[in-house]
């Protein structure tokens, strides 16, 4: 039997907030860590940064701090943008601020669509930032280093995502992440952040994980 493949585009998808809430395990609980982490290090006369903000809905529900500026990047402009922070378009390594100038930078399931040498000299800049006191925020969803519960951890998310999406939608979606997501493993991922500043896990849900990276002590 031949299947014949729809390919899956996250501009075309009507309602891109709702899809993320379905897609990602208690990402309302992540968005809230991710919110009360960043209100403590947002600091005046800075900016706070969103890589790959999407709607922007992030930013735009963030209690903002005073003299803050905060801006979201993406180098797509979906159709629904929310207000309440400055949105760029454009590649993050033209568009963000300088080192001293940055206190929050959010990045939630953004740099696993890089490729490889893109992601190096992004989280190079990111490191520059951090070397200035700024903390980085970060979720990614990632292969678990023990296959076999690698395995069942899928089977079981596929299981939850099937009560909000169709089973064509699921193989459509994942035939299209294969190609384009780049997810490393957990050890991998975590060798990779310690180069950044101090890591601490603070989510985690399957095998979708938020750390903190650097900040103040």
């Amino acid at each position: 039997m031949t299947h014949h493949y729809k390919i899956f585009n996250f501009k075309a998808i009507e309602d891109f907030d709702k899809h993320i809430e379905l897609s990602i395990p208690n990402y309302s609980s992540l968005t809230k860590i991710f919110t009360g982490i960043g209100c403590e290090y947002a600091q005046p006369e800075s900016a706070v940064i969103d890589i790959g903000c999407s709607t922007g809905r992030f930013l735009s529900q963030m209690p903002k701090a005073e003299n803050c500026e905060y801006i979201g990047i993406d180098k797509n402009k979906l159709q629904k943008i929310h207000s309440g922070f400055d949105f760029k378009l454009g590649d993050i390594e033209d568009i963000l601020p300088e080192p001293n100038n940055v206190s929050v930078i959010i990045s939630m399931f953004t740099l696993q669509f890089l490729g490889s040498g893109k992601r190096k000299r992004v989280l190079q800049l990111i490191k520059e930032r951090i070397n200035r006191g700024a903390i980085l925020l970060i979720a990614e969803k990632v292969y678990l280093d023990n296959t076999i519960i690698q395995t069942l951890i899928h089977r079981m998310h596929v299981q939850e995502k099937r009560t909000n999406f169709q089973d064509q939608e699921i193989l459509d979606k994942d035939t299209q992440l294969a190609v384009s997501m780049f997810c490393k493993t957990e050890r991998e991922l975590n060798e990779e952040l310690k180069q950044l500043g101090s890591v601490s896990k603070i989510w985690q849900s399957y095998n979708f994980m938020g750390y903190a990276v650097g900040g103040r002590k």
